[in-house]
């Protein structure tokens, strides 16, 4: 512990669209910055985008406040889109590789 990271980049797009590109590991350790990030959100009614492109591991509280806040957003009748999640978190893995 305490060798997690995880980065957060904020972008607005021309349009008004938010873009936060995320890296790093995205678990329970490190969830918290970007559960932040979203409840900082919570007023702007823009779309917003979340790249996971440079998120090389998530865990169960990652997708827990990836699902919150597109639960939020859809309760303020806004968008949370996830894109860029790699392959390697897609894959099944088997209970060794754990």
């Amino acid at each position: 512990m305490g060798t997690e990271r995880l980065a957060v980049e904020f972008e607005r797009d021309d349009a008004g669209g938010v873009l936060l590109r995320v890296s790093g590991r995205l678990e329970r350790a490190t969830a918290a910055l970007l559960d932040g990030v979203f409840h900082a959100l919570r007023k702007d009614h823009s779309p917003v985008t979340v790249d996971l492109a440079g998120v090389d591991h998530i865990d169960s509280h990652g997708l827990a406040v990836l699902l919150q806040a597109e639960a939020d957003a859809r309760k303020r009748r806004g968008s949370v889109e996830v894109v860029g999640v790699r392959e390697s978190l897609r894959t099944p893995r088997s209970e060794l590789e754990d």
